[in-house]
């Protein structure tokens, strides 16, 4: 996404995660709702702009903002571990905004997020996700993921370890892969 140009889904659109951005994050960080299952990324503005430099200079990650048609931003969806190799990430992705929340928006930015995974030439999502978060389940099902193992104790938490799923979703091939292929 050199260019900075959006990529649509039916509803949200993902654009480059600015600094400008950054207090919202770390708003949303106070919301038990945010952290229960994710934990908390940073405490302040100024971790939040270390981590975003951070971000930017690293290869193998990528952030970016989820915003409504109406340029509202309303979560976030980060690709980490990018493995160029095995062309292969892990996604995260959160709804920050409570208003936001249970409406399909988280799908619909994963469908997009995966759009863009393809057209950087990576072949596979996964992700790891607490067990007992039923929401996020429900919509990464919907997403097109599939639950390939149960990691036992697969996170420590502040309440003790839990199991956490790993659900993984094949890419299509790019654009212009199917060109190079087809011809």
């Amino acid at each position: 996404m050199a260019s900075g140009m959006p990529i649509r889904g039916r509803r949200v659109a993902l654009t480059p995660l600015a600094p400008s951005d950054l207090p919202w994050l770390v708003g949303w960080e106070a919301d038990p709702e945010v952290t229960r299952f994710a934990g908390r990324r940073f405490r302040d503005t100024a971790e939040a702009l270390a981590w975003w430099r951070a971000v930017q200079a690293d290869p193998r990650r990528a952030a970016l903002a989820i915003r409504t048609a109406a340029g509202r931003l309303i979560g976030d969806v980060e690709l980490v571990e990018i493995n160029w190799v095995r062309r292969e990430a892990e996604v995260r992705i959160r709804i920050g905004d409570r208003a936001h929340r249970g409406q399909g928006l988280g799908r619909d930015a994963l469908e997009a997020a995966a759009r863009y995974a393809a057209d950087l030439g990576l072949r596979q999502l996964f992700l790891r996700v607490d067990v007992r978060n039923v929401a996020a389940l429900r919509c990464y099902r919907a997403a097109g993921f599939h639950r390939r193992a149960r990691l036992r104790a697969g996170r420590r938490r502040a309440e003790g370890v839990v199991d956490m799923y790993l659900m993984v979703r094949l890419l299509p091939p790019a654009a212009r892969e199917r060109r190079a292929v087809h011809g």
